[in-house]
């Protein structure tokens, strides 16, 4: 084979291979990412779903003061432990948005209210110390 020729498939291969060993690079990303947003997604979703418990529990709770205001017979028991349960959910909540801001790769600057990179140790619109 030409030397040339042999040289040209060469630099051909070379570069194949690099090109495999990128793409090989962005799938790994690429299902890194997938898998941040799909746990970032539950997590939204479970907080949806306390929320929506959450506004069932306030609507029982309405339900049974109106019985109460009407002269039935209700037990108080049943007021708190729909309170407590509220308490409940809106603590797991903290916790998972406290999780959620922990795997934002931004923060919100405190002076101006723009997202900034993690890393950043200045606010670059306003300049403010993050």
């Amino acid at each position: 084979m030409d030397p040339k020729v042999r040289e040209i498939m060469e630099k051909v291969k070379a570069t194949a291979m690099t090109a495999a060993e990128a793409a090989g690079k962005a799938a790994d990303v690429a299902s890194k990412k997938a898998g941040e947003l799909l746990e970032v997604t539950k997590l939204n979703l479970q907080v949806f779903d306390l929320n929506t418990e959450i506004e069932i529990a306030f609507k029982e709770i309405g339900r049974n003061v109106y019985l109460t205001h009407t002269g039935a017979d209700v037990d108080p028991q049943v007021i708190e432990e729909k309170i407590s349960a509220i308490d409940e959910k809106y603590a797991r909540i903290a916790e998972i948005k406290k999780d959620l801001a922990s795997k934002k790769r931004t923060v919100v600057c405190p002076n101006c209210g723009k997202e900034c990179e993690k890393d950043d140790i200045f606010c670059r619109i306003c300049g403010t110390s993050l």
